[in-house]
């Protein structure tokens, strides 16, 4: 089979991505939103549509039509119930509410749906047909041409009608745009129901052509990302176009044996195609500094609040003998749990350092804990356990030093794709490449050992949690010193920042370097836990789900990453609805949990003392005819509104 036919073939895979890209840039468009949840609603529709044509015996126009309504509808109401609300949040709050909806949908996806990998019939001929004297099936190009026509349709509608002409608007000065009359919650509604649908119908379209998989349909939001971002989110026939040449290029790109040739080790073997639209997202941004277009929105939302820890001293003692406690009493399942929530936590410091401290949108943490991970399932034989874990966390570092680079560049949802993009390919071209190990595709670790001594579950337990505790107390003083309260000024205000004489460069590359150092620890520590490099415990989709526990538990504290340890995969929350037998339940409960917490107190269960405390003090001052400021209130200044006027000093 030639190249040419291989990328003919490919025309299926890009007819998906560019109708895909194609309900992105209308959301995007209409509303302002990156939508990291658009692969979900595909996979979902998916299912709903296969499951009542093959299941229930419903005629396919049937289905199509109830697939079609249910995908609108969903848009609908995700708009009006969740970024209605969220429309003048900060960029944080808008995309951790769209990969909300992602956990949500892929947990009830899990749920509801038999998510075996399948090949359903097809919905469309795919008899093939010749093109250039190569047999191409018919549903590739029937794909692929409806993805061309609905690009017109889009095209003409955005340019030609009042309502496209509403858009346009929108996008340019929402607050002119209402002057004028214009609704923006019908046209935001209106835009979320459109690229919902068109979702729906690249889902169930793709499906017979490349099997219908829960995961697979879900990540496809990386390569669409990387297809929306070459229309710079705003043109849709460059969206088709960029769709159909990345979908060829990475079908002609499996025709190249990784048997060739040094350099071609570079893009083929395991997972190679499939990451060439990952590394488009991340070379396009750093080239390119910006890529997508700036709205005319006003924000009046603050970003989560960021305390410093009360109990400097007792917290760590409570936590430690707390820890011991567990260790001894625990039996040897909860024991196990235990260790990955610790390590879960470490994961989540790595998070609040910097997301929460700095401001800088990571979606690869769980990938540099992988790389940790990785590193030691290849040096656990040859050097001893202490030294491994230190060049795990230096190796990770060094890969969260060269990651954070595009941040020097990009920021907001810009550098949340670049780190998304990172953790793909990690998944599925270095991760999962068995050649890294020799062709056995995983490696083993050994049992750790101390001084000698092979440790025990609950002695290398009791490492763990030590390590663990040190490494609160470590972020916890970094948030109450001077670097923490110069990282706070960087995340509220960068352009305030360098005006008092901060390197924002130097902070941004050296949050990244430390947090993914922590991530790489605990990416090592999950190793020896498990004796065996599971490369499946580092996928996005683990990614997404510590940020989801992270954001929940308070994404500006190290306190807030105890929640999400806990709320960690395989860690004590799972062991517990495992007892309940109701662990296929836990993405439900993240995603569910998330999208309250966002609009509810979006500042984490971790400060809910705090706040209770500063609404008894207030109350009391009340009385007494002293009423200070909410510190919850949004600030003008870089600072957060819970720094002092002696920290802005210092900071200065």
């Amino acid at each position: 089979m030639s190249v040419f036919q291989f990328a003919l073939l490919g025309l299926g895979l890009g007819g998906a991505y560019a109708l895909l890209a194609l309900g992105l840039v209308t959301i995007y468009r209409g509303t302002g939103v990156l939508n990291f949840g658009q692969g979900a609603v595909a996979m979902l529709s998916a299912y709903i549509f296969f499951s009542l044509r093959d299941d229930h015996a419903v005629p396919a126009f049937v289905a199509g039509v109830v697939t079609l309504a249910f995908a609108a509808l969903l848009g609908v109401l995700f708009y009006l119930a969740v970024m209605r609300q969220l429309r003048n949040s900060p960029v944080l709050a808008r995309v951790v509410a769209t990969l909300a909806l992602l956990l949500l949908l892929q947990g009830l996806a899990l749920v509801i749906f038999d998510v075996a990998t399948t090949s359903p019939l097809p919905v469309v001929d795919a008899t093939p047909v010749d093109i250039a004297g190569h047999p191409i099936p018919r549903d590739r190009i029937v794909l692929a041409g409806v993805a061309v026509v609905l690009a017109v349709v889009l095209a003409v509608v955005s340019r030609h009608t009042k309502i496209g002409l509403a858009i346009r608007a929108i996008s340019d000065s929402e607050k002119g745009a209402s002057l004028s009359g214009l609704s923006p919650v019908l046209i935001g509604a209106s835009t979320w129901a459109v690229g919902f649908s068109l979702a729906a119908v690249a889902g169930v379209l793709l499906s017979p052509i490349a099997g219908l998989d829960a995961n697979a349909l879900t990540l496809l939001i990386v390569p669409v990302f990387a297809t929306a971002l070459l229309a710079r989110f705003t043109s849709f026939g460059i969206a088709v176009a960029a769709g159909l040449v990345l979908g060829m290029a990475q079908s002609a790109l499996q025709l190249i044996s990784p048997d060739g040739e040094w350099y071609t080790w570079l893009w083929s073997g395991p997972g190679r195609p499939q990451a060439i639209p990952a590394m488009v997202v991340i070379l396009a941004m750093i080239f390119s500094g910006r890529l997508i277009p700036t709205r005319g929105e006003v924000v009046r939302g603050r970003l989560p609040i960021s305390l410093p820890p009360r109990y400097r001293v007792a917290g760590p003692i409570v936590a430690l003998a707390a820890g011991l406690a567990f260790v001894y009493l625990a039996r040897s399942a909860w024991l196990s749990a235990l260790v990955v929530t610790l390590a879960g936590i470490l994961i989540a410091l790595s998070v609040v350092v910097v997301t929460g401290f700095l401001g800088q949108i990571s979606l690869a943490q769980v990938a540099f804990a992988g790389i940790g991970g990785l590193t030691t399932a290849l040096l656990s034989d040859d050097l001893p356990f202490p030294l491994v874990v230190a060049i795990s966390g230096i190796v990770a570092m060094i890969v969260g030093a060269v990651v954070g680079i595009p941040s020097l560049r990009v920021r907001g949802p810009s550098l949340a794709l670049v780190t998304l993009a990172v953790a793909y390919v990690c998944q599925a071209a270095v991760f999962a490449d068995g050649r890294i190990f020799g062709g056995t595709g995983f490696n083993r670790v050994v049992t750790p050992s101390l001084f000698g001594h092979e440790l025990s579950a609950r002695a290398f337990a009791i490492v763990v949690l030590a390590i663990v505790v040190a490494s609160g107390v470590a972020v916890g003083a970094l948030r109450s010193s001077t670097l923490g309260k110069r990282a706070l000024a960087v995340r509220e205000n960068e352009a305030a920042a360098v005006v008092a004489g901060i390197n924002i460069k130097a902070y941004k590359l050296g949050a990244f370097a430390v947090s993914a150092s922590m991530a790489g620890v605990g990416g090592s520590l999950l190793g020896f836990q498990a004796n065996v490099f599971a490369y499946e415990r580092f996928s996005v989709f683990e990614s997404l789900h510590v940020v989801a526990m992270a954001y929940i538990g308070g994404i500006g504290m190290a306190s807030g990453a105890i929640f999400a340890g806990l709320g960690a995969s395989g860690g004590l929350f799972s062991q517990l609805l495992s007892t309940w037998g109701a662990d296929g339940y836990q993405a439900v409960i993240a995603g569910g949990a998330l999208l309250i917490a966002i609009q509810l107190h979006p500042d984490g269960l971790a400060s809910l003392g705090h706040t209770f405390r500063d609404r008894r003090r207030r109350r009391r001052a009340a009385k007494h005819g002293h009423v200070g400021p909410d510190p919850g209130a949004s600030d003008s200044s870089p600072f957060t509104s819970r720094t002092t006027s002696e920290e802005k000093e210092k900071i200065s």
